[in-house]
């Protein structure tokens, strides 16, 4: 009985494996344009994947670094703009500066220090550099996390004997701050996600499809163009609860190692905090959908502790969300409609804000 349960078990499996292994082959082999459409997406994507520019380099410290001498136009689904490194150490790109000269600051953080989707005279940084008329190094890359700023700003940053030091606080960067303590040191494993993701269809299709099932954009906030998945947006904002206990003593640590740093190198340390799409758009959030309300805590956890803890520490803080809020209840788009980042709108009203507290503190 279970020798013949087992064996129709195996031959199950077989035939699974069988029936997967067709499908592969069939949807690489076929021309495209005689798949179906949804099927025919992946395998150009996955084809355009494996060709496309890699900007990454894994660094033994950082995780990962921009190639050195990077320089490609970088196609997103709603901005193109130019990833070029201006600044390239052996080992490692950066944007760099835009108006020359000795660095007068520097400027560490993740994407929206990097300014993902816009050129490089159109990020925060350089438009701040060109108000301030003072050169200001951008050393942000995407997907990093306070490790790797407070790493960089040591590495790179503080040889270039900054008199200010720029330091961005994100939402993600608690749960990024999290997962670089768990696996620091194991940067280059082997990951299976990242294999399938590459290199099977039958992987990707599933994927897809799950992700279209939970990415129902359900919320429409009309004249301003945006849509969120209401079901999305609630699990963020829950699991980024989940992850504060954890992550936020992980990040105030290498703040406070950074403005160490500065401090010994008589640096002026200024912490950022970029609010995220729907911190900026939240009464519109609440106006289209009232369950939200219930989640105004949750939303404003990190903006809040961080600005209790540069009162108590005496850091100088810049809270970005007033500003951008202010243009958006006036329903002016700061945003990129898909990608989660400024547009050249929002940077150059990050870049006006800063600057403005700048010259108020008579730092400039």
């Amino acid at each position: 009985m279970i020798k013949n349960l087992l064996q129709r078990s195996a031959l199950i499996l077989f035939g699974i494996v069988v029936a997967l292994v067709t499908f592969e082959f069939t949807a690489r082999i076929l021309p495209t344009e005689l798949l179906p459409p949804s099927l025919s997406s992946i395998v150009l994507e996955m084809k355009g994947r494996s060709h496309s520019i890699d900007p990454y380099l894994p660094d033994p410290k950082l995780w990962y670094v921009i190639r050195p001498e990077t320089d490609f136009l970088e196609k997103l689904p709603d901005s193109n703009f130019r990833m070029k490194t201006n600044l390239n150490f052996p080992g490692a790109g950066f944007r760099g500066g835009t108006v020359g000269g000795p660095a007068w600051g520097v400027a560490v953080g993740d994407s929206f220090t990097f300014g993902l989707g816009v050129n490089q005279e159109a990020t925060w940084i350089a438009q701040l550099a060109n108000l301030s008329q003072r050169e200001i190094i951008n050393l942000g890359v995407p997907g990093w996390g306070p490790q790797q700023y407070t790493r960089t700003l040591e590495q790179y940053g503080m040889a270039l004997k900054p008199k200010v030091v720029f330091y961005g606080l994100y939402n993600n960067d608690l749960g990024n701050a999290t997962v670089f303590a768990k696996d620091d040191g194991h940067f280059n494993k082997f990951s299976l996600r990242e294999f399938m993701r590459r290199h099977s269809v039958t992987f990707n299709l599933f994927r897809g499809l799950r992700r279209a099932n939970k990415a129902v954009q359900d919320l429409d906030l009309g004249e301003i163009g945006f849509k969120f998945s209401t079901e999305n947006l609630k699990d963020r904002i829950i699991a980024d609860s989940k992850r504060f206990p954890r992550g936020w003593p992980l990040t105030r640590r290498e703040i406070e190692t950074a403005y160490q740093d500065s401090q010994r190198s008589n640096a002026i340390f200024v912490l950022l905090y970029f609010p995220s799409k729907e911190e900026v758009y939240w009464k519109a959030i609440k106006e289209k959908e009232k369950s939200f309300e219930s989640f105004d805590d949750l939303t404003d956890q990190l903006r809040k502790t961080t600005l209790e803890f540069c009162h108590s520490s005496g850091l100088l803080c810049i809270d970005l969300t007033p500003a951008l809020k202010k243009r958006a209840n006036q329903r002016e788009v700061v945003y990129f409609p898909i990608n989660n980042h400024w547009n050249e709108s929002g940077n150059r009203i990050v870049a006006e804000e800063i600057y403005r507290f700048l010259i108020a503190k008579k730092i400039l």
